[in-house]
């Protein structure tokens, strides 16, 4: 039997578990747009319009993918802290959903976001543009794979419905 304190978690686990696979799912599915869209385009052109394009468009980027991102990694952790608090099963896949969130965002913030400032700054020549873009693209694939990844370990994560 379920402690009364537990009650009010129990009642939120399935909602946020599922929005937790929604908001993994989102990411990833913007993070594979830049990964079989944006990228080769940013390869195909000369570094200057490459810098040029992304200096422009940069911002519009990010109004949609950091917000995801942050509520995707916060929704993800407090999915997995209640499904450990409530869960007699103790599945490792809502951890792993909220790990593998997390980790986009730490790469994002430590690698993409410091580099696309890089591009925007206005002080890279064209030869320091192609290395810090194919790091860029490195770090992204990265990024690309935690997110299938999260998204995977969100959906399995989600509990049975109640009848």
């Amino acid at each position: 039997m379920r402690s009364r304190q537990h009650r009010p978690a129990v009642a939120c686990a399935r909602p946020l578990a599922l929005l937790s696979a929604v908001l993994a799912g989102l990411l990833a599915g913007g993070m594979v747009l830049i990964e079989a869209v944006l990228l080769p385009f940013w390869r195909s052109v000369p570094p200057a319009e490459f810098r040029r394009w992304f200096t422009a468009n940069a911002p519009r980027i990010r109004t949609l993918m950091v917000p995801l991102g942050a509520a995707a990694g916060v929704v993800g952790v407090a999915s997995a802290i209640t499904d450990v608090v409530t869960s007699r099963r103790r599945s490792p896949a809502s951890l792993t959903a909220a790990a593998a969130t997390v980790g986009v965002v730490a790469v994002t913030v430590t690698v993409n976001e410091p580099a696309n400032h890089r591009f925007t700054g206005g002080s890279l020549t064209d030869a320091e543009t192609a290395d810090l873009l194919a790091s860029w693209a490195r770090w992204h694939h990265l990024r690309v794979a935690l997110g299938v990844v999260a998204t995977v370990a969100a959906a399995s994560a989600l509990p049975p419905r109640r009848p």
